[in-house]
């Protein structure tokens, strides 16, 4: 059994190593969303949604984002730690876009075009 001194020298060993956990170095990176058509003109108030992706198969979510793009089509999303994530685009009157991203660099940018919707199939037809 231990005794109380060296419980708490353990103790005090452990409360004097945990800030080195929490200031570990993470590399971040910075990335900007630009949305456009498909004619490269921007797309202003899409809906741009950023999810982090976490565990070996990417399938855990950590932080989303939850952003529009600004008249220039242009959203930027806060500082965000290096490693995938799923960005979808949704705007009224184009297809919904979504992928996945990895990210690698200090800062990244990803310029999606969207596309127009396809016609609607149906049976009842003439």
């Amino acid at each position: 059994m231990r005794s109380r001194r060296e419980f708490a020298r353990g103790l005090s060993a452990a409360v004097l190593a945990f800030p080195a956990v929490l200031t570990a170095k993470k590399e971040w990176t910075t990335l900007r969303v630009v949305v456009q058509d498909e004619k490269g003109r921007p797309v202003p108030r899409a809906a741009v949604i950023v999810r982090e992706l976490k565990g070996k198969q990417l399938k855990k979510v950590g932080a989303t984002f939850e952003l529009k793009t600004s008249l220039e089509g242009s959203a930027p999303v806060p500082p965000l730690p290096r490693g995938h994530v799923m960005v979808q685009v949704i705007s009224k009157g184009f297809k919904t876009h979504g992928e996945r991203v990895e990210l690698s660099e200090l800062e990244q940018t990803l310029t999606i075009k969207l596309e127009p919707p396809q016609a609607q199939h149906s049976i009842h037809k003439k």
